[in-house]
């Protein structure tokens, strides 16, 4: 195979490869898709080059003292750049995106201890042009292709090395284990050792995010599904189709779904599967058709000073340090 055959099922399949691990060896996923590590090479860095991919670090929530998960859909009056700009700028949220349906506007927001979680609504609610918030709060999150899921574990103990480690990879999810122990002052073995710990216990995650919004691409599909019997069995069938993300939820949904695909056939197939599954009641679908904000940590900071026992028994009101998003 050439080095520049990068048709689209190939790129499709490369860059998936790198969604749940951003540092996998090129090599090794050469060998699994059956073509040569030059050729997945030149498919990420163009994607990079070209601004379609975002190789990064995501933080535990555990470790950023977030406890309560919430999913928002807002109706507007009015334009909705105002009030997109000013979920973007929140640094409760962590997706923003434009949708269809009823709803002009969503939103997942992350948030500490009480009030916190009543506080981060009230503020949305006084956006200018925000006429209504549905809110569904998350029970648990099962699925997050881009972030490590809480745990609500916090005895997890980071110091100052495993810090710049991680500082190191929000600037470059890929930066070598020479880097990562030159920017922490430790040996290159070290390193490694580090962030396999690190990933082990759940404390971050290496992601390729796609940046997403792009005319020619196919919209993620949010949905929203009520299931009868046993809710572990619609999880279970939920899985089979590869969600990007699936959580219970407390609200007009029993679950709350991402699905994607490469093309709409594809896309079709996978509601038609969850639609016809016994488990299944009733499913509302509305379409991503703008993702403006997609980060699940990577824009925070673990900084120093800071108890190295994740911050429980604090309330959190988020970072304030926000990156580049798509």
């Amino acid at each position: 195979m050439d080095q520049h055959d990068d048709s689209a099922e190939i790129r499709s399949r490369i860059l998936d490869a790198l969604r749940s691990n951003g540092r996998e060896s090129y090599s090794r996923i050469a060998a699994r898709l059956g073509t040569t590590r030059r050729v997945v090479t030149h498919v990420v860095q163009r994607a990079i080059e070209q601004g379609e991919l975002r190789l990064t670090v995501s933080i535990s929530p555990d470790l950023l003292g977030l406890e309560r998960f919430a999913y928002l859909q807002l109706r507007t009056d009015g334009s909705i750049s105002p009030i997109r700009a000013a979920l973007i700028a929140m640094p409760e949220t962590t997706f923003v995106a434009d949708i269809s349906g009823a709803h002009a506007i969503d939103a997942e927001i992350r948030v500490g201890r009480n009030p916190h979680l009543r506080d981060t609504v009230d503020a949305i609610r006084t956006i200018p042009g925000v006429r209504e918030v549905r809110t569904h709060l998350y029970e648990s999150i099962e699925v997050n292709l881009y972030s490590p899921l809480r745990t609500g574990r916090t005895g997890f103990e980071i110091d100052d090395a495993d810090r710049r480690i991680v500082q190191r990879l929000q600037e470059d999810g890929r930066a070598s284990f020479r880097e990562l122990g030159d920017a922490a002052g430790i040996s290159p073995s070290g390193a490694r050792l580090r962030l396999e710990r690190l990933m082990r216990h759940g404390a971050v995650k290496v992601v390729g995010i796609p940046v997403r919004g792009r005319r020619s691409e196919l919209p993620s599909l949010g949905i929203g599904i009520r299931a009868h019997g046993l809710l572990e069995d619609a999880i279970a069938h939920l899985r089979t189709l590869g969600p990007e993300f699936l959580a219970v939820t407390v609200g007009d949904y029993d679950l709350i779904a991402t699905l994607s695909a490469d093309n709409p056939e594809e896309l079709l197939d996978l509601v038609d599967r969850l639609r016809s599954h016994p488990e299944i009641s009733s499913i509302e679908t509305w379409a991503n058709l703008r993702i403006a904000k997609e980060q699940y940590g990577e824009g925070d900071r673990i900084g120093f000073g800071i108890p190295s026992r994740g911050p429980a028994d604090t309330r959190t009101d988020g970072p304030a340090v926000q990156r580049d998003r798509p």
